[in-house]
């Protein structure tokens, strides 16, 4: 069916009803042509001064808006454009200060002045998204940047091993060993970034939790207990403060919260110096436990805090990659206490330690 015009509707309505209205006064009531030709000129300016009244309150607010609304389109699938986010962001950066600046202008048709509403409130969304999008895209491109580079270093070191060996390096009994040792070494931190990257894959697509009640003192004594070796071969000691004799039991992911617990700890032993000092401690509260891993270690500088849950970010990069480790533990400690509706603290100060605390319901 095709469309008409408001303007051009209003028009034929108006001259049909002129007409009924003349023939009445001419036929039924026997009127002058005087007074026909007196009602016919108030007709037609009342007719003027109605079109003028809805072209300016509503056929041309409306054009303006399908024109504005036009912008606010997706571009064509073939468009070159359709990655330039910075290009998109100021394009509605503008749209939104016109249509404010309408807004506040003289707009007198209630129906109008919400229909201004609803499209800067659409702008506006599609800019956050647009925004976002934009945030995305970089967080993927670092993301993929640091990946490579993480996974370029051992598998170097590796070829590195392994070609050595076999350039006659293998027949030779003093180093044959040590360039084995060295591959398979690095083999177990390719295994490891892998793992790690894994869990955040997981995590970021929203991983099932089994939760349940379980006996946090249990969880923590069972890590304490597996890497005790680790801090006893770098002459640390490690320890657990448990001053409850009372089984207190939390609710979660046992499986993932030990993770969390494994990822702290060993992150402590990393970096606290020879007879350095680790303590995990419990504080018990009537509906909450806070569960605190405490070192004397290297400590973390103040500037470095805010990022260290970032995925491969690293305090002291060349340190880090020679201490070990995928640069993704923190990280996975985050994503994992956020699926238990808990944040971690961190303090720390440089050369006197780091105190990680996280809290669990009872």
């Amino acid at each position: 069916m095709k469309k008409v015009n408001v303007l051009a509707k209003y028009s034929v309505l108006f001259a049909l009803i002129f007409l009924v209205i003349v023939i009445l006064l001419a036929k039924l009531f026997n009127v002058s042509n005087d007074t026909l030709i007196a009602v016919s000129l108030s007709a037609v300016a009342i007719f003027i001064f109605s079109s003028i009244f809805i072209h300016r309150e509503i056929t041309a607010p409306l054009k303006q808006l399908f024109n504005f609304s036009e912008k606010l389109k997706l571009p064509h699938e073939t468009s070159d454009e359709e990655d330039d986010f910075d290009k998109k962001s100021s394009e509605l950066n503008d749209l939104i200060e016109d249509l404010e600046l309408i807004r506040g202008g003289k707009v007198h048709n209630k129906e109008i002045y919400y229909t201004l509403n609803e499209l800067i409130m659409i702008a506006k969304r599609t800019l956050h998204e647009i925004n976002t999008a934009k945030t995305f895209r970089i967080n993927r491109n670092e993301f993929m940047g640091n990946v490579a580079h993480e996974l370029r270093t051992p598998i170097f070191a590796i070829q590195l091993s392994l070609e050595t060996l076999l350039d006659g390096a293998i027949n030779d009994e003093e180093v044959n060993e040590d360039f084995l040792s060295r591959a398979l070494n690095q083999t177990k931190r390719l295994k490891e970034l892998v793992d790690d990257l894994i869990s955040i894959s997981k995590f970021e697509t929203g991983v099932k939790m089994s939760m349940r009640y379980f006996p946090i003192s249990k969880a923590i004594e069972e890590t304490v207990s597996e890497l005790s070796d680790l801090a006893q071969s770098k002459d640390v000691r490690l320890a657990f403060s448990n001053g409850h004799s009372e089984e207190i039991t939390v609710f979660g992911d046992e499986q993932r919260l030990k993770q969390v617990l494994v990822n702290l700890v060993d992150n402590a032993i990393k970096y606290t110096p020879k007879t350095g000092m680790i303590d995990v401690k419990l504080d018990i509260r009537e509906k909450d436990v806070s569960v605190i891993v405490q070192d004397n270690g290297i400590g973390i500088p103040k500037k470095d805090l805010p990022r260290i849950f970032e995925r491969f970010y690293r305090v002291d990069k060349a340190r880090s990659r020679d201490i070990g480790g995928s640069g993704l533990g923190l990280s996975i400690v985050k994503h994992i206490l956020e699926a238990h509706s808990s944040q971690i603290k961190v303090d720390s100060e440089v050369d006197k330690g780091t105190r990680f605390e996280f809290i669990l319901k009872r």
